[in-house]
């Protein structure tokens, strides 16, 4: 069968082989949380379904739209980013991760969940209009439940620079309303809330003082971010009261 590559990514070859995608393999965590989502019937992420002949991973192609530019970004849109993230936390009930789990990174703060982490705009599929599927997992790790809603924020509700969201058509207004209804959509206790934007502040800083940049992010704007979140935490915080 032919293959076609995939765009979006920005860490690693990823092609189409009929109704399959191929990529390099995901660490054990990831391939053990996408079987357990198989075994729930959680339809909001691929299934794993082995390794080709070249060694590359195997899963299950997700039908839909990738967001890429100009993004989705209504209200409806926000709100669906929330119900999804929920919905994949939820259906992680009884998962027990894997000791030698192999996770890309350690995200900081006591895991409650396996968060995706990397909810970048081309990473979640659109159907029918709303986000319905989250792929590219291979970031993914035990995380708090803030933590991947405050990154989840930084791409859906704007919470990063302007220049940015001009780039991929997120609109500029309204980021505290955003940020706000991504919170009631996932169903973000008002404890967590109130760390919200501490804790995206922290996982900012400490990305920069570790020094790995991928892909599409490097040091600079990494910086940039964290200053507009510094800079605008006050006003933001007043939203999440």
């Amino acid at each position: 069968m032919s293959e076609t590559p995939l765009a979006g990514g920005d860490m690693n070859v990823v092609v189409r082989v009929g109704d399959t995608v191929r990529r390099p393999p995901e660490p054990p965590g990831v391939r053990a949380l996408l079987q357990w989502y198989e075994q729930v019937g959680f339809d909001g992420a691929p299934r794993y379904l082995g390794v080709d002949e070249q060694g590359r991973e195997v899963l299950s192609f997700v039908e839909g739209d990738p967001a890429f530019a100009p993004v989705p970004s209504s209200d409806d849109v926000v709100a669906g980013i929330g119900r999804l993230l929920r919905r994949a936390h939820d259906a992680q009930a009884g998962f027990v991760p894997p000791a030698d789990g192999g996770w890309v990174q350690r995200a900081e703060g006591e895991p409650e969940v396996v968060g995706h982490l990397d909810l970048f705009w081309t990473n979640v599929v659109f159907r029918d209009g709303l986000p319905g599927a989250l792929i590219d997992w291979e970031i993914a790790a035990p995380a708090p439940r803030v933590l991947e809603v405050a990154l989840a924020a930084t791409y859906w509700a704007g919470i990063r620079i302007d220049e940015q969201l001009v780039e991929w058509g997120i609109p500029l207004e309204r980021r505290g309303e955003r940020l706000r209804l991504l919170c009631d959509a996932y169903g973000l206790d008002a404890g967590r809330r109130g760390s919200l934007l501490d804790v995206l502040i922290d996982h900012r800083r400490r990305r920069l003082a570790r020094g790995a940049f991928r892909g599409t992010a490097p040091r600079s704007l990494i910086l940039a971010n964290l200053r507009w979140t510094e800079e605008h935490a006050a006003e933001l915080a007043t939203f999440l009261a």
